[in-house]
Order: C-alpha cells, then structure tokens, then sequence
C-alpha cells in the first residue's frame, strides 16, 4: 500500500466468476491520488469491466465467485478472502467510488420523466436545496451541451446523449473516485472534446480518475499511470508504448455502380417519435443501391438511429416518401446502438435460433463461426464480454440474410480483431448484392468501408 494518503487503494489478489476453471483477474494494485488520472487499456475480454465492477463494489454478487482482495476505503480496510463473506454497504460505497458503466443507460433509473428531473436524482438523495440543485444542473448542462435536453424524455436520447447524461448524474453525486468504463464511447467529436475538459476540471478539482478503455485518445492526456490490462493481469508501460487503435482501412471499394438497383430511397423524409411533437428528422433525401455501403455522420442527436429505425419499419414516416427494395423477398436486417435492446434469450444459440424455421436454424454453427463466436453456443449473451454480446446481436440479423443492413454504431467495444470480423461482414453483404447503411461517429471506419457519406445535423441547425 502507499505511504502517503490516497483516497482508495486496492490490492486484488485475484477473483473468478462463479464455475470458471480460471481467474479472470490477478495481481492487480491500485493507489489513487486526489486528481490523479490512472488509464487502464485492454482489448475485448481483458477483463476492464470485470475490473470496474470490482472496484465500485459490484462483485462480488453470487455465492460461487471468490474473490480475494484487500480495499482501503474512508479509512476502512475491508479484506475479501476465499470462504470469507464480507458484507458492504453499497450505498456507502458509492458515495466513495461512482462508476460510469459501459452502458451508460444502466446508471440511469428509468424512471424520470425529464433528463433534468433524471440529473436530480442523486442530489435529491442527499437533501441538497433545491435552488442550489438547479444551479448546479443547469451549469454542468452547459458545459457539457445538455442545456437542450433538460425537458426531454430520456427515453428519446441518442445513445451518445444517453452517455452525456449519466456522465452529468454521476459528476453531480460527487463521488471522490470515479471508475469510467470506455466515457467517450459514441460521442461525437464536440461532445468528447467537453467530456475532455470536464474530466480535467475534476481532477484539478481533486476527483481521483479511472478510465478503462480499449483505445487512446485525448481524454488520457496526463495520465500519472498507464496500465495495459491482458488476461486479466496489469503492468505498468509508459503512454508513448501504448499502441492507438486506428480503424482505418486502406482505400474504400466502391462497389456501386450506376443503375443497379435502389434497396432503400428517402425523399424529402420527416422522421420522428410517437408522442413527440417536434420531428428529429426534416427533409431527408438519401439513396443507397444494392452493392454499395453508405455511411451516416453527425453530431448526437442529428437523427441516425431515427434514420435506421425507420427504414426497418420501427417508426413510422410523419411525410414524404420512403421505398425499399428487396432482391428474392430478403429483407432489411437492423443492429441497434446497444445490444441490449436485441438479446433476451437464455442462449446464444437460443437467442439466434429465435424465429427461425428449422431449415435456417442449421446454419447458425455457421454463423457463430464467422463472427469468432464459435463455442459460445450454451453461453448465457450477457457472461461474454461487450465486444461479443455485440456480435452476438449482430448474428441474429445476419442468420437471416438480409438484403439491406442496417448499423447503429457497430463500432463500439470491438477490438481490432472485432473491427476485422465487421469489415468482413459487410464486404460478403456487398458481394452477394446486398446494402449496408452505417450510422456512426467512427470517422475512421467509415472512411475506409463506406464509398459516400452522407452527413446529418440536428433539426434545429438544419434550419438555420
């Protein structure tokens, strides 16, 4: 343990999931300084958010995982051990570690009917007055760009705005520690950029930073540790060794050529939500012909997944005109931004098999294999790691072969051998006649696998 003062020090000698034959974390140590920054990178199944759960006091949870560790905590040593039971008080702990979760709607209660009302949650809890409290909102809604937001329904946010917005809630809870599993995922480059400044405001403030990430950006720019998490092992390595995940490709192929066939056409398109009265989409003209891949870009809130979701017949057109056209009656395939709005089956198999007719079911071992799946077939989705529960989702469109995919943000949590199964999937699309349509704000990855893009902005930018 340090010598000097820290705000939370972990040493983790290692924990296992419950029936696991090995232990998914090992021989970890941590010391967090007031204001200091401490990066932790590792790929798809390294163990980051494992790490995170066990650092905020999430795991763990059921009889079966061991876990042996030793935590200084407010003054409190708290020593896990092998047939020990430790009881905590998570609330406590909470008001020590805060964590932002790699889903960020899961810090979210659900249950607010505004974002603002959403962002009172925690300050209501600790009896903070009521003007000060919509002081403080307001204000860490203009740094972060969320002024807009405060009346809308949290249900309606992007999934980039989503992140904004549990990001603020746990800012405000004021937590000393912060654990941030991958913060910038989904955000466009603006939002990243305040999410940034906001992180070094925190720790010039004294707030001691966690970031888990699979990739270095500009939100671990003075870093005090850099950590490289493989196999649920750390060791420490200087910024400069830490490779950046780029996701570039070389040259796109523009596989489109000049009168094939149109798969999808937006004319003059307004997009919206039922119940809502203002359209998050006006006058979308975008063509995408069976062959080609078309990127979607723009700022959070510009109306991607409204695109997406409409053109799989999710939401209804409000006016103008939406046709699609399909080769042998297949039809359009969607991956949403989080898979969680996919998966619900107690199988991989069962949750890719769900459906079908027997005839299409035999071809999921097939499937499975193609996305570096293969052996998760009796796997529960949600005990494999981000990156694969992603894939998973995307199995169960793409055992149907739809002529026209659709992806909302397929990018997020791969690793580069994830990102490499992606580009493979969308060229066997293209090759067989089909048409991918790409929302993201992976500018890289859409460079290199889209022929155009077409950029959005927010309704009320449009109009100016």
């Amino acid at each position: 343990m340090s010598r000097g003062n820290p705000l939370f020090e972990v040493e983790l000698e290692r924990f296992r999931y419950s029936g696991d034959g090995d232990d998914t974390l090992a021989g970890i140590g941590l010391s967090l300084e007031a204001g200091s920054l401490t990066v932790i990178v590792g790929d798809s199944g390294s163990g980051k958010s494992t790490l995170g759960a066990v650092l905020c006091g999430m795991l763990p949870r059921h009889d079966g995982e061991e876990l042996e560790a030793v935590f200084e905590i407010q003054g409190q040593t708290i020593r896990h051990g092998t047939g020990k039971s430790v009881r905590i008080d998570p609330v406590g702990w909470a008001r020590h570690v805060g964590m932002l979760p790699q889903d960020a709607r899961h810090y979210l209660s659900g249950v607010r009917e505004t974002v603002a009302e959403e962002l009172a949650v925690g300050l209501e809890n600790a009896g903070v007055p009521r003007a000060q409290m919509h002081a403080r909102i307001t204000a860490l809604a203009h740094r972060l760009g969320l002024g807009e937001l405060l009346d809308r329904d949290p249900e309606t946010l992007s999934g980039g705005q989503e992140r904004l917005v549990a990001l603020a809630a746990l800012t405000l809870d004021g937590a000393p520690v912060l654990i941030l599993d991958e913060p910038l995922a989904g955000l466009d480059a603006a939002a990243s950029a305040r999410v940034a400044a906001l992180l070094q405001q925190l720790r010039a403030e004294g707030t001691a930073l966690v970031l888990l990430t699979r990739a270095v950006d500009g939100s671990v720019d003075g870093a005090d540790h850099m950590l490289r998490l493989r196999a649920g092992r750390c060791e420490s390595v200087p910024g400069e060794q830490i490779s950046i995940p780029r996701n570039e490709v070389s040259a796109p192929d523009r596989r489109h050529s000049p009168g094939t066939a149109a798969l999808l056409e937006f004319s003059a398109a307004e997009l919206g939500y039922p119940g809502s009265a203002a359209s998050a989409v006006t006058g979308l003209d975008l063509l995408v012909h069976a062959g080609e891949c078309v990127g979607l870009a723009g700022p959070n809130g510009s109306g991607k997944s409204t695109v997406l979701k409409t053109a799989a017949g999710l939401l209804n057109l409000r006016a103008g005109v939406l046709r699609q056209g399909t080769k042998r009656g297949a039809g359009v395939g969607l991956l949403l931004q989080n898979p969680a709005d996919q998966l619900f089956e107690r199988t991989v198999h069962r949750e890719v098999a769900f459906g079908l007719p027997r005839s299409t079911a035999v071809k999921i071992p097939e499937v499975l294999e193609s996305l570096g799946l293969a052996g998760t077939g009796e796997t529960h989705p949600y005990e494999l790691p981000a990156a694969a529960r992603r894939l998973v989702a995307l199995a169960t469109v793409l055992i149907r072969r739809p002529a026209l995919l659709l992806l909302d943000e397929p990018t997020e949590a791969l690793d580069a051998g994830g990102l490499e199964v992606l580009r493979a999937v969308i060229g066997k699309v293209l090759d067989r006649g089909g048409a991918v349509l790409i929302a993201s704000h992976d500018e890289g990855f859409l460079i290199g696998v889209a022929g155009r893009i077409h950029r959005m902005q927010p309704v009320a930018q449009a109009a100016r």
